[in-house]
C-alpha cells in the first residue's frame, strides 16, 4: 500500500524536521507547536496520484505563539531554509515560509487569522455565524505531533464544532434551503418548464445541501465540495440511507422520479432529527403539485422554536476564505510579480 502524504509528512517531521529544530533551538522547541493542518486532500487522508502533480509532499506546519514571534520566527526559519533537507522518502520537500504550504512557519494566532478571518475565539453565538464551517473544518481537521505552549490545541478544541444553539440553527436553516429555494421545490417547477439546465443546477444545489445536513447530524463540520460527497459517505449516523436515495436520483433519468427520491432524502434527514430527539416523528404528507414537499419545512419549524431569537434573522457566513489562499497552492506568485514589472494588469 502506497504510503498516504500524511504518513510522509509524520516520518519527516519525527526524523529530519524535530531533531534540527532540538539542535538549532534547544528547549526552546518546547515554546513551539508542529502539526499537519489546513488546505489539502493529504490532510484528510484522501490525496492519490492526481494529488501529486502540485506541492504534495512532506509538510508541517511549525507554529509559535505570536509573543515569541520576534525570537524564535528568524531561528526556525533559518531551520526551514537551510537545514532540513531539501528531498525526502524520495520526494521534494517544498518550503513556503509565509504561504503555509508544504513546510512552514507562522504564529498560532496568524493561522486563525488567515483561515477564520479573525485571530479571536468565537465568543457569542452571532460569532460562530461570522465563521464559514469549510473554513473551520480545514482548522480543527489534521494533526498536531507537538504543542508545547498548548494554544495550538486549546483553539482547536475550543472550535471542534458548534455550540447546541448554533448547531440546530445550522440544521434548521439548510433544513429551509432544501424546502424552498434549492428543491425539490424549484426543481420541481423547472421540470414542468422543460429547462434542463436550471434542473441540473437545482438538482446538484439539493444534493449538496442534503450531504451538508447529514454531516451536522453527525455533529462534523462539512469539507468543501470537492470532498464532500467521499467524507459524506462515511459518517455513521444516516449516510447509508440518503447516499441510497442520492445514487438512485443520479442514475435516474426522469426530473418527476428525481423529486420522488429528493423527497425520500429529505424524509431520511427528518427522521434522524427526530431520533436525536430535535423534533417529534415525521408525519408523511401527501405530494403536493404546487410546494413539491414540506417535509424539513415541519422539521425546520419544530426546531426555530427552540433557538434564541437572536438567531433568527443572521445567516451564517458561507463565504471559504481558505480560497483566496488557492493562488499559492496552485500558481507561482512571481508570475503576478513579472506582469506587474512588464507593466501588465
Amino acid at each position: 500500500m502506497a504510503m498516504t502524504g500524511i504518513d510522509v509528512s509524520r516520518d519527516f517531521i519525527a526524523e529530519a524536521l524535530l531533531p534540527q529544530l532540538r539542535d538549532s533551538l534547544g528547549d526552546d522547541v518546547e515554546r513551539l507547536a508542529i502539526a499537519i493542518v489546513g488546505t489539502g486532500s493529504d490532510v484528510i487522508g484522501l490525496d492519490d496520484e492526481i494529488s501529486h502533480d502540485h506541492h504534495w509532499g512532506p509538510r508541517a506546519n511549525v507554529m509559535y505563539l505570536r509573543a515569541d514571534a520576534k525570537r524564535l520566527g528568524p531561528a526556525v526559519t533559518r531551520v526551514l531554509t537551510r537545514r532540513i533537507p531539501r528531498e525526502f522518502a524520495g520526494f521534494e520537500v517544498h518550503v513556503g515560509i509565509g504561504n503555509l504550504t508544504g513546510v512552514c512557519c507562522t504564529a498560532v494566532e496568524d493561522f486563525f487569522q488567515r483561515f477564520l478571518g479573525t485571530d479571536r475565539l468565537p465568543q457569542r453565538a452571532l460569532d460562530w455565524l461570522a465563521l464559514c464551517e469549510v473554513d473551520l473544518f480545514h482548522v480543527t481537521g489534521g494533526a498536531v505531533l507537538h504543542d508545547g505552549p498548548g494554544e495550538l490545541t486549546r483553539r482547536r478544541e475550543a472550535l471542534a464544532y458548534y455550540p447546541d444553539n448554533v448547531w440546530k440553527k445550522r440544521i434548521a436553516d439548510w433544513c429551509m434551503y432544501v424546502t424552498g429555494r434549492d428543491a425539490p421545490y424549484n426543481l420541481h417547477r423547472v421540470s414542468k418548464r422543460g429547462d434542463e439546465l436550471t434542473c441540473s443546477i437545482y438538482f446538484g444545489l439539493c444534493l449538496k445541501r442534503l450531504m451538508e445536513l447529514c454531516f451536522a447530524v453527525n455533529r462534523q463540520y462539512a469539507p468543501y465540495t470537492k470532498w464532500l460527497n467521499r467524507m459524506f459517505r462515511t459518517l455513521p449516523r444516516g449516510a447509508d440511507a440518503l447516499a441510497n436515495c442520492i445514487d438512485d436520483a443520479v442514475a435516474e433519468s426522469s426530473w418527476r422520479r428525481r423529486v420522488d427520491l429528493l423527497i425520500e432524502a429529505n424524509y431520511v434527514i427528518a427522521d434522524a432529527l427526530a431520533d436525536l430527539g430535535l423534533t417529534e416523528p415525521v408525519v408523511r404528507r401527501e405530494f403536493d403539485d404546487g410546494l413539491a414537499d414540506l417535509t424539513l419545512y415541519d422539521s425546520a419549524a419544530q426546531i426555530y422554536r427552540t433557538v434564541p431569537r437572536e438567531l433568527f434573522g443572521p445567516s451564517f457566513n458561507q463565504t471559504e476564505l481558505w480560497e483566496k489562499m488557492a493562488r499559492e497552492v496552485l500558481f507561482d506568485a512571481n508570475d503576478y510579480l513579472q506582469n506587474s514589472r512588464d507593466g501588465n494588469s
